[in-house]
């Protein structure tokens, strides 16, 4: 299973998590003044993150909506500092951002029925290879659903229907899940020539690399991060953030602030965790709010996994906020 420090050991993490800093404050101070946002009502966001974004290695992305081949300016080698900056302003735009080693391409506009029926292709395919019972029997027991799919990727508190954002980016993670049928999916339906072909292979294989600053950071991990601008429940502070494509079906991870409740100090003491002074973000009403990464193991198509690891994520130590300095700048 992926860890802590893989997940957010990168620039690209740890400025997604910067902004959710940024926007917790701004949160809180929505809340004092009544104007807190309900668990299923958009608006959880701050100034960098109010539209959400998607981040999805670009290699998994042969054209755009307009079925125009993706385009973007190289920067050659850059710097930690710099790619987080890139990242930042590319926060402003709706649609999706796709991130090579070499350059960023950003607000592109995806087809979203063409990954739906990606996802839904090969995985009803893979049900029906490995069917046991060789008769067809019912439709409906072999045929998967995208919601089946999303259902599979989302924690039981995300509820249908699914919106564009959960639904592209849980259906394009198959291209990080299942590379070789992902592959023969665009190659059938793209018609891809031989050197297309091949171009495609180098561009998906890729993605699985993780791409290194010139200052040797990671700049981002070889999965797909999606920051929603929902809160989904009620004990949450901003949007959820999900990581997908960490392995096998049905395994993803979230990052959620979160109040130390009844609820969540019972979940801390189940996995044996201990809550320290340096890994509160913020108060309200004199609660102590976390950072907290679930990580989610492999399932099936239409079922969730209630099996999942628990990580706390020190604002200073995991991500080296100055956090008085960003509470400051925030207000």
């Amino acid at each position: 299973m992926v860890t802590k420090k893989g997940l957010i050991d990168n620039e690209l993490m740890k400025e997604v998590l910067t902004i959710r800093t940024d926007t917790l404050f701004r949160m809180l101070e929505q809340n004092r003044q009544g104007f807190f946002p309900k668990p299923t009502e958009e608006g959880a966001t701050g100034r960098y993150d109010n539209k959400g974004a998607i981040f999805i290695p670009g290699g998994l992305v042969y054209q755009d909506v307009d079925e125009r081949f993706i385009r973007y300016e190289s920067y050659g080698t850059i710097t930690g500092a710099d790619f987080r900056s890139r990242i930042r302003e590319a926060m402003r735009y709706d649609n999706a951002t796709l991130l090579y080693p070499d350059g960023i391409a950003a607000s592109i506009n995806l087809d979203g029925g063409f990954f739906s029926k990606a996802a839904r292709r090969i995985y009803t395919y893979k049900r029906a290879a490995y069917r046991r019972i060789k008769t067809i029997g019912s439709l409906h027991s072999i045929e998967i659903s995208a919601d089946d799919i999303i259902k599979s990727h989302c924690p039981t508190y995300m509820k249908p229907p699914y919106g564009a954002r959960t639904r592209i980016s849980t259906c394009i993670s198959v291209g990080l899940i299942d590379q070789p049928m992902y592959f023969a999916y665009n190659k059938t339906e793209l018609n891809f020539s031989a050197k297309q072909s091949q171009r495609f292979i180098i561009d998906l294989e890729r993605t699985r690399e993780h791409a290194v600053s010139a200052d040797d950071t990671i700049l981002y991990p070889p999965y797909i991060i999606v920051c929603h601008d929902t809160r989904y429940k009620e004990n949450s502070f901003t949007g959820l953030t999900r990581i997908l494509g960490i392995g096998s079906f049905g395994a993803f991870a979230t990052f959620s602030f979160e109040s130390l409740n009844k609820q969540l100090t019972s979940e801390l003491k189940r996995k044996k965790m201990i809550v320290k002074p340096e890994d509160i973000f913020a108060q309200c009403e004199n609660i102590p709010i976390l950072g907290i990464i679930r990580i989610y193991r492999k399932t099936n198509p239409g079922k969730r996994s209630v099996k999942y690891a628990l990580h706390i994520v020190s604002p200073e130590e995991d991500i080296g906020l100055n956090l008085p300095q960003l509470r400051k700048n925030s207000l």
